[in-house]
């Protein structure tokens, strides 16, 4: 079957097909407010098919979750903010109804599993905005459709929002360009300049070695402004667009998005790079590349990097690795300058100094040499940056006191001289 459902009619489904990778790999069943699930015997008798997840192994039990909700793996697909309360709205359903949600943006997920109604086909969902050149859009109106409740309206992907801690306003929507898939992130109204911020210090990020996605500011015929980010799930070959398996930090820990804030910062750490290390790659150079993007975090008073926020890839040679650094910004000029880091490294959430970054290193596995040349590198690098943060668009006040406070945590993270 080709046509998808209407919205209204998903809560009476009760099963689900689970695709991996464009292959039929299982089935979601729910029975009253259990959902349980459990892999085809075709997929199964496949050597080389890998799991649909790290936390769910190839093996002819079902994994089961009550309460209305889906295993954690799942459950991790959704969206979250504004989008996970239009689809809340449009599908008529509560937010612990994950099966009946999932159904309705499942097509679309991040990485390489599609969740579509039982004897659906798993086609992608038409993107919201198609094209490079934004002359001619509205980002006000498409920021509206994103967030439709009308049942026939809203944005049937799983993509989630960002930055939730900030605002669960900004929204992010796929779309295609002439490069391939990408992500259009949207400014919310009473948040002007959170695309030009991330805008910004995925630019910086970038000239500290730090290893982020292609991205660009964009601009509609009314002025206002959007932040095309590519998709790094998505690789585009001769025969189309191969989606690339991706795993959160809750996903890998088998942890429901709700504990996104109540993980420490190492168990993230650890979890992700046992799991690469797992999948064929480097779990030294996972540590280190994961203390880099939280150092920087740090140093930029990002106050969101949780559990979500700290993701893995299985690359298009069959290697597991840490995804580029997503969702960087800079919380503090939106929490009245006292936003702590989301996750606390081995207790501590602020005064993040050169020595406890080097313990966290050692308690972590990884050499400390690595983790130095990577804050001298961050450091260094960081430096030219702190004049250009007038470049977000923040006022004059604002713009001060950020480049202040960059400048004193670049000291912190400086090797203390002998």
């Amino acid at each position: 079957m080709t046509d998808y459902p209407d919205s209204g009619v998903l809560r009476s489904i009760n099963e689900a097909d689970v695709y991996k990778a464009g292959v039929l790999a299982g089935h979601l069943r729910r029975s009253g407010d259990v959902v349980g699930f459990s892999y085809t015997d075709s997929y199964l008798a496949e050597p080389v098919a890998p799991p649909v997840a790290f936390t769910l192994p190839k093996s002819n039990g079902t994994y089961r979750a009550t309460g209305g909700s889906v295993p954690p793996f799942f459950a991790g697909l959704l969206p979250e903010g504004l989008r996970l309360s239009a689809m809340t709205t449009a599908v008529r359903t509560s937010e612990d109804d994950h099966l009946s949600l999932l159904l309705a943006v499942g097509r679309d997920a991040i990485g390489d599993v599609q969740v579509v109604p039982g004897g659906y086909r798993p086609l992608d969902p038409v993107p919201v905005f198609d094209g490079a050149d934004t002359s001619d859009a509205d980002f006000g109106s498409l920021f509206a459709q994103v967030t439709a409740t009308n049942a026939d309206e809203f944005d049937r992907t799983g993509l989630p929002g960002v930055q939730v801690k900030v605002s669960a306003q900004m929204i992010s929507t796929p779309l295609s360009t002439t490069r391939g898939p990408a992500i259009l992130k949207l400014n919310p109204p009473d948040h002007p300049f959170l695309v030009e911020n991330e805008n910004f210090f995925l630019d910086m990020a970038a000239a500290c070695g730090i290893q982020v996605p292609q991205h660009r500011i964009a601009t509609d015929g009314r002025g206002r402004t959007a932040l095309f980010v590519d998709r790094f799930d998505r690789v585009v070959e001769r025969s189309g667009v191969r989606k690339l398996a991706q795993e959160d930090a809750c996903q890998v820990g088998g942890r429901y998005p709700a504990a996104k804030y109540r993980i420490t910062l190492q168990e993230a750490m650890r979890s992700l790079a046992e799991a690469v290390s797992a999948g064929g790659g480097s779990y030294p150079l996972a540590i280190v590349r994961m203390l880099e993007i939280a150092a920087f975090s740090y140093l930029i008073g990002n106050g969101d990097l949780h559990g979500k926020n700290l993701s893995i890839r299985q690359n298009p040679t069959g290697l597991w690795e840490v995804t580029p650094a997503y969702d960087l910004l800079t919380t503090q000029p939106y929490l009245s300058w006292n936003d702590p880091m989301a996750l606390r490294l081995y207790g501590r959430d602020g005064k993040l100094i050169y020595r406890w970054w080097i313990e966290a290193a050692r308690h972590l596995g990884v050499s400390e040499r690595a983790i130095k040349r990577s804050l001298v590198r961050i450091v260094d690098s960081s430096e030219p940056w702190i004049d250009r943060v007038s470049d977000i668009g923040f006022d004059e006040k604002t713009t001060r006191r950020l480049s202040r406070m960059i400048g004193q945590r670049r000291e912190e993270l400086r090797r203390p001289s002998v």
